[in-house]
């Protein structure tokens, strides 16, 4: 028979801080970046000791690896490109535009530090990557199913969410603005439409 673990206090305590060190890591990564952030500025900015920071992470890499488990947004991004499939693309590929940037926008921190450090660290690189085609896959499915309704005429859905999505990113982190969406959907619109 298993015994059940009891969480005690301690370990509440242990877990809690824990996480502040990761929503600490969260602001000075993308503050300052991964490389330009030492063990002795998370701990200081965490009201740890250095020397206690290893008790809680294997080293730095660990630390930020575990940012992106507690601030992914992989759950919020089904989401905001899950939309009704029965809807008109007309409807929803500017609902799904608007969400996505808003959805970049709430998540600044973390989408500065992917861009900054996915081009140096594999690890990250690949959750990126994966991050990045989950979304196009998810809004193909749905352009894939208005195109077999006949609302949308046959071509590469997995393009075409390609062409919406990746402008938004960039569009986010060059400081655009969600106003200039509805131009970015209409120029994808006038290609697909039927």
């Amino acid at each position: 028979m298993e015994i059940a673990k009891h969480t005690t206090k301690r370990d509440q305590q242990a877990e809690e801080r824990r996480g502040q060190l990761i929503d600490v890591a969260l602001e000075l990564f993308s503050e300052k970046g991964w490389e330009n952030t030492s063990i002795k500025d998370l701990a200081e900015a965490g009201g740890v000791a250095p020397g206690l920071f290893y008790h809680y992470f294997e080293n730095k890499e660990d630390l930020l690896l575990a940012v992106f488990e507690r601030h992914g947004f992989k759950a919020e991004l089904e989401k905001v490109v899950f939309p009704a499939y029965e809807r008109p693309a007309s409807e929803v590929l500017l609902e799904v535009a608007r969400a996505y940037f808003k959805l970049l926008d709430r998540k600044h921190r973390l989408v500065r530090i992917f861009v900054r450090e996915a081009m140096t660290n594999p690890n990250l690189e690949e959750r990126w990557i994966e991050q990045c085609n989950d979304t196009v896959n998810l809004l193909a499915r749905y352009l894939a199913a208005r195109v077999a309704a006949g609302e949308l005429r046959p071509h590469n859905t997995q393009m075409s969410a390609r062409m919406l999505t990746h402008p938004i990113v960039m569009l986010h982190l060059t400081g655009g603005s969600a106003d200039e969406l509805e131009s970015l959907v209409q120029c994808l619109m006038e290609g697909i439409n039927n």
